[in-house]
């Protein structure tokens, strides 16, 4: 994961985000049958043939933008589910009358409460949010761009998340194993994101989501059986087909996120993961996803001395499902993460730091000045999420940035949209018309404006 530089939102980029999008030159060919296909760089600027890249649009936003030669015309392509509702709907939480802070019964309930919410009607639409009969999902717009694999794919719409090298998770020393992911949002939280993405920029101060919001990330690898030095984790796991750099390739389902929007939380959320689990006897490989943990607070204080002392995390979970691998993948000091996840951090202090502009790094990693534990200790804080997780230098010293800092109540897939578009001026060539919103360069920070593109 990479950390924040000191970077300046140039004025200029600001004007040219208030000019009207440029139309689309002349469509291009290939994408899914009902939608437009048009020529662009990988920005999404609009571009005159040959154009570098496609961009496929089934509505107001781009479903991908991908390089030409990556296009499959014999498909699938992914659609992007975007219909948010515009009146917040009806809070259908079915695990809030779970208490999940009691213990590992207490947090396995809750999990697998969240987990059979976000599989009903979702496992035979395979995971097309449009063919579900049971409720509707979303996805997030413009997460289109990114460097190499970080961009979404055009078949089943993942992202690239974080790699990893043996010998991590019993893979062969020297290997590295690429991972990607999808996400989904239920209707609340959609409706969240279309408030923050109601036009052309973002109004991030709509960024907070109701009680109830829900999302779920189903994150697959490209492991090979051959890459394990072991056996192979991921023996039987659901497998999809999808479109890389290195071609169309098979990846198999490693692990689940859950993140829900509740108000008993001090933080306001309940963060929690699945790891694959191959010798789990059911008969659909999908429900073979058992409980890692699940977080609600960051356990201020807690380090590594205190879990070698044995002293109990008090709000964090660690299941007594959890697969062997994934117990030996946890966060920093025992806390709950998943097996893609970074192990110096945890699943609530990593999406702690959504916020725009990008004024610290989600995690203390890459920073040899993070070289203590007090300091270590400042991604293991407890806030809720409307407040800014802050900003960091290079010593690994808090400071104070020089312009507003807006937080994103803790979606590191909001960031990235939010950072695509108003730091690295990505476009979307589907909507060369919409309203510009308001945003000017007094309401973002000044002195951030190299901080490298953050994936998620």
């Amino acid at each position: 994961m990479a950390h924040a530089q000191s970077f300046l939102v140039r004025a200029g980029l600001i004007t040219a985000m208030l000019c009207l999008w440029p139309l689309p030159s002349k469509a291009a060919t290939g994408c899914a049958p009902g939608t437009t296909c048009i020529g662009v760089t990988p920005e999404g600027q609009p571009s005159s043939d040959p154009a570098p890249s496609i961009a496929q649009c089934s509505g107001r936003f781009p479903d991908f933008i991908v390089p030409a030669s990556q296009l499959n015309a014999k498909g699938p392509w992914f659609k992007l589910a975007q219909a948010y509702p515009s009146v917040l709907p009806v809070n259908d939480a079915t695990w809030s009358a779970i208490q999940f802070d009691n213990g590992a019964a207490g947090a396995n309930a809750y999990l697998m409460a969240l987990r059979t919410y976000a599989f009903e009607g979702m496992i035979p639409a395979d995971f097309s949010p449009q063919a579900n009969a049971v409720r509707q999902w979303y996805h997030m717009p413009l997460m289109n761009f990114g460097i190499g694999p970080g961009r979404r794919e055009s078949m089943r719409g993942l992202t690239g998340e974080r790699s990893v090298r043996g010998p991590e998770l019993g893979i062969k020393p020297g290997v590295t194993v690429r991972n990607y992911a999808v996400g989904f949002y239920n209707a609340r939280g959609a409706h969240t994101i279309g408030q923050v993405w109601k036009a052309k920029n973002p109004d991030l101060a709509s960024a907070k989501f109701p009680v109830g919001a829900m999302s779920f990330k189903i994150l697959f690898s490209d492991a090979k059986p051959s890459d394990f030095s072991g056996e192979d984790l991921l023996d039987g796991a659901p497998q999809w087909q999808i479109s890389t750099d290195a071609g169309v390739v098979p990846v198999r389902l490693l692990q689940m996120d859950v993140a829900t929007a509740d108000d008993r939380a001090p933080t306001g959320w309940v963060f929690g993961t699945f790891a694959y689990d191959k010798s789990a006897p059911d008969p659909s490989p999908w429900l073979r996803l058992r409980p890692v943990g699940l977080s609600w607070g960051n356990d201020e204080g807690y380090t590594p001395a205190d879990q070698a002392a044995g002293k109990p995390l008090l709000q964090s979970t660690i299941s007594d499902q959890i697969p062997a691998f994934a117990k030996n993948h946890l966060g920093w000091a025992g806390r709950p993460n998943g097996p893609v996840d970074n192990p110096a951090s945890g699943c609530l202090s990593c999406h702690s730091t959504a916020e725009y502009p990008v004024v610290a790094p989600m995690t203390f990693t890459g920073n040899p000045q993070c070289n203590t534990d007090q300091k270590k200790l400042h991604w293991f804080r407890t806030f809720d999420g409307t407040k800014t997780f802050g900003a960091i230098d290079a010593n690994c010293t808090p400071i104070t940035p020089s312009g507003t800092v807006f937080p994103l109540d803790f979606s590191l897939q909001l960031k990235v949209s939010v950072q695509n578009v108003l730091q690295y001026n990505s476009v979307n060539p589907c909507a060369p018309a919409e309203p510009v919103g308001t945003i000017s360069a007094s309401d973002l920070a000044k002195d951030f404006q190299d901080a490298p593109r953050v994936a998620r």
